[in-house]
């Protein structure tokens, strides 16, 4: 194990790995809903979609800083490293490629893709932390593999578009996201989470002002706002500490 990852373990000591796999699993709940969220807006286009679940993510966590006292936000923002804004940026990036895909893949398609996380975070893992796999998790992740794709097989044979191809960014991204996450051992749970509420904000700002413009009614931003925040924020926040004491490969598996 690699010296940054123990001190990742240290830093979070009334956490144990059970525990934090438990919390993991727990807010892993609310962003499966994410899907369902997009699903069930009447007519309002992805990019739009993104920009206000973005707002939803800064508005949650933007509640969370303000619950901190003024000298712990300075220390927040002196600890923040290249490694963390990267990874905010990836996760901001895998935000705007899973609610695209939705528009240019089969839920079928983009539901077995995410069960490739796990290997993806395993190569992170040793890349990055010198860290194996364990056999358990290899054999998890093919059995979880087989499970989604006996569930989803009638349409898995649908054609797949080039365009498509595209959500094979959200495993190998999340992979990549829980390994950064896991090896900084003195990063803040929002840190990540605003700098990708503020890329998802800034692309879809940019995509939605060069094409037909901001046009929602008011209640499918309502949902973009309560995916962002309820559905994501919040549950990042508590995410983003469970996974520093559980493996990115568990991480990416639960």
């Amino acid at each position: 194990m690699s010296h940054a990852t123990s001190s990742t373990i240290r830093s979070e000591p009334d956490l144990t790995q059970t525990g934090g796999a438990v919390l993991v699993l727990a807010t892993s709940v609310f962003f499966s809903f994410g899907g369902l969220a997009f699903r069930s807006t009447d007519s309002i286009d992805a990019w739009e979609y993104l920009f206000y679940r973005g707002a939803g993510m800064l508005l949650a966590t933007g509640v969370v800083v303000a619950l901190r006292k003024r000298d712990e936000l300075k220390r927040m923002a002196r600890r923040t490293r290249p490694g963390h804004v990267v990874a905010g940026v990836i996760l901001g990036a895998i935000n705007c490629v899973f609610i695209v895909s939705l528009e240019v893949a089969s839920v079928a398609f983009v539901l077995f893709s995410q069960t490739l996380a796990p290997i993806a975070a395993a190569y992170f893992s040793w890349l990055l932390l010198r860290e194996r796999v364990s056999g358990r998790v290899i054999v998890a992740t093919i059995v979880s593999m087989g499970g989604v794709a006996i569930m989803v097989s009638g349409a898995l044979t649908d054609a797949i578009s080039a365009s498509a191809l595209i959500v094979l960014f959200i495993p190998v991204g999340f992979g990549l996201y829980a390994t950064l996450v896991r090896s900084a051992a003195d990063i803040d749970p929002t840190v990540p989470i605003v700098i990708a509420a503020l890329t998802v904000l800034t692309i879809s700002t940019v995509v939605v002002s060069v094409g037909a413009g901001f046009d929602a009614g008011a209640g499918d931003a309502a949902i973009g706002v309560f995916a962002g925040s309820v559905l994501l924020g919040f549950p990042l926040a508590v995410f983003n500490v469970a996974q520093r004491v559980v493996p990115a490969p568990e991480t990416a598996l639960l």
